[in-house]
């Protein structure tokens, strides 16, 4: 395979240089990454000078190699439409496909009333049909060799279904992501990658090019010594976006009072609904403090996301394995009561002050004694068969904290500037569509710059990015709002609030048709995909 070629700070140049680019990315990850691939792809835009700008060592992803039995603790879940995109550009087949993961179906309820929704991509109507005739062309078949968990030939029988959405790593996304720069530096395509490297100012500059010169061009300069000027410059670069700084584009939203928690759990493959026993389900449960989340993966692994106070979070972190273990199985079905005298007998140090596995057998025991004497009252309950898998371990080093915000730019474009991914919006985790959002604003932009260059526009004039903005804007802004009215509406054990939004869960659990369309939004299928 040949060598990518990667520029970076080790090889300062001698003097400092100025040179001239079509579109310069500031931002190496997933967002940046996919808008360079999916640049080189299209086929007039395959024309263009571009460079990809990163702080960090993107090398070390291409030499990603890990072993079954470890997980990245940072996974997302890549809906159909997230995953039709990175087949188009070619990155899905560069992906190892025992490590992607099917989720059929998803469990979500009230930790204070117990009222559930639960999701089954089998039951979306005309999901199927309609999504693969318009965007995988006829089929969608399980990616040979993905394990999820399940029952490989009885999934692979099923060549009509779409998942819910596909569980990976996001350092495997990037791999796949830098495996095709490779090979697009090697089909001759003009793409610079600069690792390593830091943008030290950005500033606007005269176009050196009298044809199109048109006014200042943005000027990035890095500290390689490097001037790069650019007709098109993206802001891939985070929520602290230096290039949304430079464009003046202000950033509305909020700080919550959260931290979001992750880690990968070891389940117990014995449990009923572990992925090795069934479908590859992704359970969430609604607490006071916050959604607790996890998400299948392969070889009897999840994820984890546990949304909750910041001391919470810290605690969390803390603890012993055996007892963090415990308390994420207490968290998926002890009550916010019983969670809270456990959380209190956490000590300074992560050390717990109380017996939690002792604790949490004894209260498990009380409940299904509890739940024995309703079934022989004759009020059986379902939830029972819906449990989610047993966790027994922790992978060691993946417990990490981090703090969650709300943000949209109050612009995505400016004259030769565009914002993409976290700069441009940042969301709650609960819904899981951060990665989505930003890979669906990398497909529509690189769209928006074919037809740029097929019409024979300027690709950096702001009336040439505007069709970008009007397409993203509001539906990054839609799922924001809705996401955070969800956060804010279930983070309160408040009773009339707590009947309102059980009533609501409850309602819309038997409203077939209604939660169609749910799962429809979801899994990024109403956008129209009949674009050319």
């Amino acid at each position: 395979m040949a060598a990518i070629r990667f520029q970076s700070t080790e090889a300062k140049a001698a003097a400092a240089t100025t040179e001239e680019y079509d579109v310069v990315i500031v931002g190496g990850g997933i967002a940046g990454s996919a808008l360079a691939c999916a640049l080189a792809s299209n086929k007039a835009s395959s024309t263009l000078k571009i460079a990809l700008i990163e702080a960090f060592d993107l090398s070390n992803h291409i030499k990603w190699s890990p072993r079954p039995d470890q997980y990245s603790n940072r996974v997302s879940s890549l809906t159909p439409k997230s995953v039709a995109f990175l087949k188009k550009i070619g990155v899905w087949a560069e992906l190892d496909s025992s490590r992607v993961a099917a989720c059929e179906g998803m469990q979500v309820w009230d930790g204070v009333s117990g009222a559930r929704i639960t999701f089954d991509a089998a039951n979306v109507d005309g999901v199927q049909s309609s999504f693969l005739h318009q965007v995988f062309s006829g089929s969608i078949p399980t990616p040979p060799g993905v394990n999820n968990g399940t029952n490989q030939e009885n999934l692979g029988d099923r060549k009509d279904a779409s998942p819910l959405a596909w569980m990976t790593e996001n350092l495997h996304v990037q791999y796949g992501l830098q495996k095709q720069l490779v090979d697009h530096q090697a089909r001759g395509i003009k793409l610079d990658v600069f690792e390593k490297t830091k943008v030290q100012g950005i500033t606007t500059e005269q176009g050196e090019s009298a044809q199109l010169a048109q006014g200042d061009w943005p000027a990035v300069q890095l500290d390689n010594g490097k001037t790069l000027v650019t007709r098109l410059l993206v802001g891939a670069d985070g929520v602290n976006s230096p290039v949304r700084s430079f464009a003046k584009i202000e950033s509305l939203g909020w700080d919550y009072s959260q931290f979001g928690l992750v880690a990968t759990l070891q389940i117990d493959p014995s449990t009923s609904t572990a992925p090795g026993q069934g479908k590859g389900i992704a359970w969430q449960r609604f607490l006071p403090t916050g959604p607790v989340a996890m998400l299948p993966l392969n070889n009897g692994y999840a994820s984890l996301v546990w949304s909750t106070t910041p001391k919470i979070a810290q605690d969390l972190k803390k603890l012993p394995a055996r007892d963090f273990c415990a308390l994420v199985n207490a968290a998926f079905s002890a009550s916010p009561a019983e969670l809270e005298y456990l959380y209190k007998n956490i000590g300074p140090n992560g050390e717990p002050l109380v017996d939690f596995q002792k604790e949490i057998e004894w209260r498990t025991s009380v409940h299904d004694q509890e739940a024995s004497q309703t079934m022989i009252r004759g009020s059986s309950s379902s939830q029972d068969d819906a449990k989610p898998p047993r966790v027994v371990d922790v992978q060691e080093n993946t417990r990490a904290p981090f703090p969650l915000r709300m943000r949209n730019s109050s612009s995505y474009v400016e004259d030769r500037v565009v914002l993409v991914g976290d700069a441009a919006h940042t969301v709650h985790p609960l819904a899981g569509q951060g990665l989505n959002q930003g890979l669906a604003d990398v497909e529509c932009l690189a769209r928006v710059i074919e037809t740029s260059l097929l019409s024979g526009s300027d690709i950096g004039n702001i009336h040439s990015l505007t069709p970008y903005s009007s397409e993203r804007f509001l539906p990054n802004l839609a799922m924001l709002g809705t996401v955070d009215k969800l956060s804010k509406l279930y983070n309160t054990d408040f009773g009339p609030v707590v009947w309102a939004r059980s009533l609501g869960l409850t309602a819309v659990d038997k409203m077939g048709p209604i939660k169609n369309e749910i799962m429809r939004f979801a899994m990024g299928l109403e956008e129209p995909s009949n674009r050319s």
